[in-house]
């Protein structure tokens, strides 16, 4: 016995497959054989396409013209002797708008997979070059400041403010060779940097033991307009001051040691920097990932 319904299904199915097949077969395809065949062949197409479908076919033509540029740069012998132009109608000879339309977003989505795995590989090489540095601050923190004072000391027939610092070492080992310091101080009220000093001690002969200090003094002349309390203070030497009353900050930081006889040096850029670009990625891929590869997202602009 026959299943009717089901056999009555089937016919139809065929029937609009077969539409389907013949609709698609008798599409205008474009003709990328050369400049002047694209064109006719474009006429031909965009007579049959509304107002927002040509937009969208300007839209995927410039994709795949750009992905055109984009392949011979990437491989330039492949596409030796082949100009952009040349490219972008090879790889829509034969295509039918729809086709077209289809590629350019296949195109546009590859691209932001790209984007979205460059930006995660970025991110995370960023967080691993953050960690080394944590680390490397932790190697280097043997110093801790034992002392502060407030001086009041000749420069050019002067008597100018400068900060005197000691710096005690804490390592367990001897500490063997050069010591690079950086001592920045800083206006509290607008983190302006009023001083910042490199300093190295020693040399490769040194010897630091634990508990010794490290004594420098930093000169701040230059505060004189813009700091006047730290310059009319009746009564120096202030010892261990409470330098925010003297709107000021200090910041000491070891730069490089060499314990054990291997040197150990702080990367030039700091963690906040790398917090900042860290940041600036996360926004830039979520963004990425809010984008879903279509025409209607591109703006057609001027060429």
């Amino acid at each position: 016995m026959t299943n009717k319904p089901a056999f009555m299904q089937l016919k139809c199915f065929i029937v609009l497959l077969s539409v389907s097949f013949i609709f698609n077969g008798c599409q205008e395809k474009f003709n990328g054989k050369n400049e002047q065949d694209f064109k006719t062949s474009r006429e031909k197409i965009e007579k049959n396409l509304s107002q927002s479908e040509k937009i969208n076919l300007e839209k995927a033509l410039r994709v795949i013209a750009l992905e055109a540029m984009k392949l011979k740069w990437e491989a330039p012998e492949k596409y030796y002797n082949k100009s952009f132009n040349k490219i972008s109608l090879e790889m829509i000879d034969g295509l039918s708008f729809s086709s077209v339309i289809t590629l350019a977003e296949d195109i546009l989505k590859t691209r932001n997979k790209k984007e979205v795995e460059k930006l995660t590989n970025e991110i995370d090489h960023l967080t691993l070059q953050k960690n080394e540095i944590a680390n490397t601050k932790k190697t280097l923190n043997l110093f801790r400041i034992s002392e502060t004072k407030l001086n009041k000391t000749s420069f050019f027939d002067e008597m100018v403010p400068e900060l005197e610092v000691s710096y005690q070492y804490i390592g367990k080992n001897k500490l063997i060779g050069p010591k690079t310091i950086q001592f920045e101080i800083r206006k509290k009220s607008n983190n302006e940097v009023l001083k910042s000093e490199i300093i190295v001690n020693g040399n490769s002969e040194s010897i630091l033991e634990n508990g010794e200090v490290i004594t420098e003094n930093i000169l701040l002349g230059q505060t004189k307009e813009t700091n006047p309390k730290l310059w009319n203070a009746q009564k120096y030497p202030v010892d261990n001051p409470n330098l925010s009353d003297y709107d000021l900050v200090l910041n000491v930081t070891v730069l490089a040691l060499t314990p054990n006889g291997k040197k150990i040096e702080m990367p030039k850029i700091s963690i906040e920097q790398i917090n900042n670009e860290i940041k600036n990625n996360q926004t830039k891929l979520e963004e990425l990932k809010s984008v879903k590869g279509t025409l209607d997202e591109l703006e057609l602009t001027e060429q």
